[in-house]
């Protein structure tokens, strides 16, 4: 086999990974045709590259460098941070989800989105496509993007219905589009989902050309109520995305597959090379942004020849895109979609289990997991201890951030804008502050606990009980989970002794296992979770 067939191969194994969800290699093998010693060299270098990782059971899942690239896929089309900021203004106007899109052949895919208040869209989420023929973002991407793609869904007609008021006529379609131009926004009722409605409008870049769509969508009874509200906080954020984008890449016209060039390299034992060098242009490419061949050639090290076959096969493979039939390339949207797989799947509380087990096996003591919603810290699992049984933070119960271990594990690994939000909460509450006398005071013990990796509470909650609480970092290193331990304050906070680890030491690791199994950066993890297995619990009481 030549090495770029085995990467095809390479990038098919992933896909099916994917599409069945853990497997073994025996499976994979039978899936992609190839004979397992040949799936198996595959395999090692995938999870070299961290695109697969081991599940346990002998059997394979995709590995937390997915997620890397997703993130790559979305901040080579839109400032990242940017679009998250403006989704987030939005929901806060509203109340309900907001989402953002881009066209493509296959529909309308999201790029980003964040929950309303009143239901979960399940049909909207990171790398989801939605049909082009229905909906109020699909209807914007059709009315102001390139004709072409309008065209050919046109000629699509007669369309599958999806709820009581979709368009299902050419006609009934090109009445939605003329309408959205027209009006400059569409509104969609219960076309995609019944009982659901949706506000969409265009968001453009400098130079006038379509970028994508912003929408929000809910309980048809809550969007049609404010849709007034609604257009004009959507037209806000669209103006504020556009202000941060440069203007479009000259080969934007149009986005073809490059050509395949004649030459292939024979099989050889180390043929999982070729893979680990497609992995380093893979990294070099999200790096970049946007990169040509030549920037890649020079980045890699690699013979022009080398780079512009595994540049054909990624495009065949739908891993990059080329801006153009000369243009530049970037990480394929597909990765986003391969990515949203991966965090649909990804189960913090399922992977929570053994360790909180392992550290109550080990001390006896109470364990918890616990995330964020709203200004409080929820926990999701719990180990009752076998010497006292904290009836705090039972299973399913909550405490304010600025108490206890967990919850503020969770905020003081924020940013400072968030100290500040929560801090205006509280003050604006019955909650007491507790421990601290002042705001200034409360963010102080904030930056401690940053410092010191971990939080240390005694006394802070029940008399005569202590705790220990780590952050839990995802793979962009955001804070989004908590692991913590509590118990009599003797054994909490006693040091390490006979050659065992503390409870502090206990519940670091743990935290980083569960930070890992989510794709936290290297940098990360070294940052917080580097030093704190070897504090001295005594010396660092807050």
């Amino acid at each position: 086999m030549a090495t770029i067939q085995l990467l095809m191969k390479a990038s098919q194994v992933v896909d099916e990974v994917a599409r069945m969800g853990p497997s073994t290699p025996a499976e994979l093998a039978k899936a992609v045709s190839e004979p397992r010693p040949t799936v198996y060299r595959i395999i090692s270098a995938l999870e070299q590259a961290e695109l697969v990782r081991q599940a346990g059971g002998g059997k394979l899942e995709l590995g937390t460098g997915i997620l890397r690239l997703g993130d790559a896929a979305v901040d080579a089309l839109v400032d990242r941070a940017e679009l998250r900021a403006q989704l987030l203004w939005v929901r806060e106007q509203l109340g309900v989800s907001v989402f953002f899109c881009v066209l493509r052949e296959g529909g309308a895919v999201c790029l980003d989105q964040v929950d309303g208040a009143d239901v979960d869209l399940f049909k909207i989420a990171p790398g989801r496509t939605m049909p082009l023929h229905a909906g109020a973002t699909s209807h914007v991407l059709l009315a102001f993007g390139p004709a072409q793609a309008r065209s050919a869904v046109l000629a699509e007609a007669p369309y599958q219905r999806l709820a009581s008021r979709t368009p299902l006529t050419a006609d009934e379609l090109q009445a939605r589009l003329d309408d959205a131009l027209a009006d400059g926004a569409c509104v969609g009722d219960s076309e995609v989902t019944e009982g659901v409605a949706s506000v969409s409008v265009p968001v453009f870049r400098g130079d006038g050309s379509l970028l994508g769509a912003i929408a929000v969508a809910g309980l048809r009874e809550g969007v049609l109520g404010q849709e007034p509200v609604a257009r004009k906080a959507l037209l806000a954020a669209a103006e504020a995305l556009t202000a941060t984008m440069a203007d479009a890449s000259p080969f934007e016209a149009g986005e073809t597959r490059p050509e395949r060039a004649p030459a292939a390299e024979k099989d050889s034992p180390r043929m999982p090379a070729v893979i680990a060098k497609a992995n380093a242009l893979m990294r070099a490419l999200a790096q970049e942004r946007i990169a040509t061949s030549t920037r890649l050639t020079e980045m890699l090290d690699e013979p022009v020849s080398s780079v512009y076959r595994m540049l054909a096969t990624l495009a065949e493979a739908g891993w990059v895109e080329q801006l153009g039939p000369r243009g530049a390339y970037r990480v394929g949207i597909k990765l986003l979609s391969l990515s949203g797989e991966l965090t649909r799947r990804l189960d913090i509380r399922r992977a929570a289990a053994p360790v909180l087990r392992e550290i109550h096996e080990a001390t006896g003591e109470t364990t918890f997991l616990c995330i964020r919603r709203g200004s409080r810290a929820v926990c999701i699992e719990r180990v009752d201890g076998i010497r006292v049984n904290s009836r705090v933070l039972q299973l399913g119960e909550s405490l304010p951030l600025h108490v206890g271990a967990a919850p503020r594990a969770l905020l003081a690994f924020e940013d400072r804008p968030a100290w500040e939000e929560y801090a205006t909460v509280v003050s604006n509450s019955n909650e007491p502050w507790r421990n601290v006398r002042s705001r200034g005071e409360f963010f102080a013990d904030l930056e401690h606990i940053r410092e010191q990796g971990f939080v240390v509470s005694d006394n802070n909650v029940t008399p005569g009980i202590a705790a220990i609480g780590a952050p839990i970092f995802n793979h962009r290193g955001e804070v989004v989970a908590s692991l913590s331990t509590s118990g009599l304050r003797e054994g909490i906070l006693a040091p390490s002794a006979d050659g065992k680890p503390s409870v502090t030491e206990l519940v670091c690791r743990g935290a980083r296992t569960l930070s890992d199994y989510l794709g936290a950066p290297d940098a990360v993890v070294a940052q917080w979770h580097g030093t704190a297995d070897a504090a001295d619990v005594s010396q660092l009481i807050v």
